[in-house]
Order: structure tokens, then sequence, then C-alpha cells
């Protein structure tokens, strides 16, 4: 199902979720209703027979099943009865989006209504990560939780495992939260300094940020109209720039620019007047070295919380972006056992009904989910948790198929759709996972 947020949100009204309500908390509904300062955003229930959901369809409430439905929306607080037989594994997903959650009845006992911003148990984070993996439809809690918890038995090790330490040489920032901060725009402009001594450079700059929003963050030197004509064009064409002049005043001096993508940003470093020309390979190098120190630090930031990544990019992602998310999979797979899966669709060849439904289909995705199409009949979705969770999605994504067959106006039924999938249920599966799905990625 898909909730829609008004363009325009009042800030004083708090988005309301309900999760599991018995009957008990049912009686509560209109006190909450009558309240003014939130506004109940989704129901979400085991099923379409529990209290909380049949209220809720009197009241013209949206509803859901689905609990991975809670990551299509922002939600300012989640009410979560204290009665539910999944608390557990709800408040992990919680937990993992950042949303408070309370009880009813503490939520209404409470003049402010500020709930809790814990968990109500407290665990370590592997146990959190099965309860994220159950909400999304996995495995039964107890089989995963058992599976998740550490091993208590006498003999088991007790010494913490030596943690290795990473790092690489060259350019490096302390802190890359703002991506860059200003202290480390002070360093960058000092080490682009450095290097435009040392090539003798006229100008350099270094614009970075979140895709489709790059800002320049670094400058040295006059401005350089050419210079800004390479990084609009490598900046369209996610292709280095290069250009030598050949005749004139700065004969034998280059120009360039250069893109570079890491899991959650782009950048593009530029230098103009390189004298001698050859000098541009040392600034092919720096581009190297930045990509690869912002791509360590995206990725600590990313993995352990992906498929909840920061400011992800929605719709249908680049191969590139897509196998960018596989690898932050197989890291978070790493770190605490969520599994994932990877399903490869295919579609009859009527490009009408293909095209209808990559259309209609982002839409009736999770934030979880990631989609890809790597040829004109086939797609790639990237899902979190066992394969069972992938069942609420195929319902979605096979009612989606039969209306964009209709709407191409084609003889029912519908073509069926071939699923093939890989799983990634540990770290043994990694390297087939990864090779496997670029695989997929690079057959059209």
């Amino acid at each position: 199902m898909r909730t829609e947020t008004p363009a325009t949100h009042n800030g004083a009204r708090r988005r309301i979720v309900l999760v599991d309500f018995d009957w008990q908390d049912a009686d509560l509904l209109p006190r909450l209703l009558r309240r003014p300062e939130i506004s109940v955003r989704l129901v979400a229930g085991g099923d379409g027979e529990e209290a909380g959901t049949r209220v809720a369809e009197m009241c013209g409430l949206p509803c859901t099943v689905d609990l991975a439905d809670l990551t299509r929306e922002i939600f300012d607080l989640a009410l979560v009865s204290e009665r539910s037989p999944r608390r557990t594994q709800v408040e992990g997903l919680l937990l993992a989006l950042g949303t408070p959650s309370a009880t009813p009845e503490s939520f209404l006992d409470d003049e402010a209504g500020a709930g809790s911003d814990m968990p109500g148990i407290e665990a370590p984070l592997a146990l959190h990560a099965a309860a994220f993996e159950t909400s999304l439809g996995g495995q039964p809690c107890d089989t995963i939780l058992r599976d998740a918890l550490p091993d208590l038995a006498p003999d088991a090790p007790t010494t913490p495992q030596p943690v290795r330490p990473s790092g690489r040489r060259g350019v490096r920032i302390r802190s890359l939260d703002d991506f860059p901060s200003s202290e480390d725009r002070h360093q960058l402009e000092g080490a682009l300094r450095i290097l435009v001594a040392d090539t003798g450079a006229g100008r350099a700059e270094l614009h970075a940020g979140r895709k489709g929003d790059m800002k320049m963050v670094a400058e040295i030197g006059p401005d350089d109209a050419l210079l800004k004509g390479l990084v609009d064009l490598a900046v369209e064409l996610n292709l280095p720039q290069v250009i030598k002049q050949l005749s004139g005043p700065q004969e034998g001096k280059a120009w360039g620019a250069w893109p570079f993508q890491t899991t959650q940003h782009r950048g593009v470093l530029a230098a103009g007047g390189i004298n001698p020309a050859e000098g541009w390979t040392t600034w092919e190098r720096m581009v190297e070295d930045l990509r690869a120190t912002w791509d360590e630090h995206d990725r600590e930031m990313a993995a352990p919380a992906f498929p909840l990544v920061p400011d992800p990019a929605q719709g249908w992602l680049q191969p590139d972006d897509f196998r960018a998310r596989l690898e932050l999979a197989v890291e978070r797979n790493h770190r605490d056992g969520l599994r994932f899966a990877v399903h490869r669709l295919g579609f009859a060849d009527v490009p009408e009904s293909v095209d209808v439904l990559c259309r209609l289909l982002p839409d009736q995705l999770r934030d979880t989910d990631c989609i890809c199409r790597p040829s004109a009949r086939v797609m790639l979705l990237l899902t979190a948790g066992a394969s069972s969770s992938f069942s609420h999605l195929r319902r979605r994504l096979g009612s989606l198929w039969e209306t964009a067959w209709r709407e191409a106006v084609q003889p029912a039924p519908a073509a069926p759709i071939t699923d093939e999938r890989i799983e990634l249920t540990g770290p043994e599966d990694a390297e087939g996972f990864l090779t496997a799905a670029c695989l997929w990625l690079s057959v059209r």
C-alpha cells in the first residue's frame, strides 16, 4: 500500500503510526483521534482481522499488514501495543529507522506525549538486526534470535577479536559528516595549493556533495572559464575531460576535470593551466586518492544501517549505484548477519507493458528495496531479509504487471514473470552472491 505525505506538513502535528493494536488498545483510538497535535498516518497489524486494522478500516485510516511499509514514510512516533507478540522485532525495525516508540497508554497518560526514543528491550546489535529481518518478513523470530544470540557455552571464547587498523596514504580527512566540513575545506585547500605549486597549475577546484546537488567546496587561483566548461561536461557525461593547448600563449599546458563517485556522494576535481601538460597524471592520482578516502568513510557510515542509508537514491538505479548497494549488503551481512536476496525478474517481449510497469513500480517499493534495469526486459531487485520477505512485494508486482498488461491492450491473461534469485545468508555466500549479481548486471 502507499501512504501519501502532503507537500507541506504542519510541524505542530506529529506523524504517528499505530502497531499491533488489540481490542484494549483499539478502545483508545477515539481519544487518539481527538488529539489535535497528532496525525495518525498508518495502522500496522499482523493480519486484516486484528482489532487495530479492523477499527482503522472503519475509521477510514490507512492500514497495512506488511511491517516493511513503516520504511515508506518518516514517522515522528510509533505507538506499539504493550501486548504485541512481536514487539521485539517491531522495535528492532523502529530502532533502525530512528523512530521513537511508546505504548498507547503511556502516550495518552503523558501530557507532553513525548514517548521514548529507546527500545523497550535492550539487546545486542545483532539481535536488533535479527528483529529487523523478521519485521521485513523473514524467518520466525525464535529461529533467527537463536542464531543471533552470543554463544554462552562454557568453552565459548570470551576474548574480543582484535580490531584491524585500516587506512590509506595520501590526503586524509578527519571528519566528513558534512562532506566536507569547514575544517575539511581548509585542509583540502592546503592540499590543492601544494599540488598547484608542484604541477604549475593556475587554477584548481573541487566540487562535491550528494548526488544531484554538488557544490564548490575548495578552490585555488582566479576564475577560469575553460575549466568551468570542462567541469560542467564532466558532471553531465560522468567522464574525465582533459585537453592540451596546442598553440597560442599557453601552448603545452593542460586543463582537466575528473569526476569520481563514492557510495553516497559525487565529486569533480579540476585543474587548469597545468605546466607541463603531462602533470595532469598527478591530478588523476589525487582524484583516486580522494575517491578511496571518501568512499571508505561513506561505507563506514552506511554499512551498519543498510538498507536504510541516508538520502537514498529513489527509483531506478544505474548499474554502478546498484553494484555499490550489493557491496553494502555484503558488508552489512558480515557485520550482523542480516540477509539479502537479489531477484532477477524477466518479462515478456511487450515493451509497452514493461514501460508501464517501470513507471508504476518505484512508488510501490519500500525504502529498503533497490531496483535496476540492466536490459529492456530484465529487472534486478535487491531486498533485505530472507526469501519469504519478498512475498508481499511479489503480490504487488504481480498486480502491477496485470495493470500494465491491460494498459498495453494485450489479451488476458498476462504473460508470467520469470523469477530467479540469489540469497546472501552468511559470509560464506558473499563471493558467489556478488559474482552472480554482477554477472546479471552485465548481461544485456
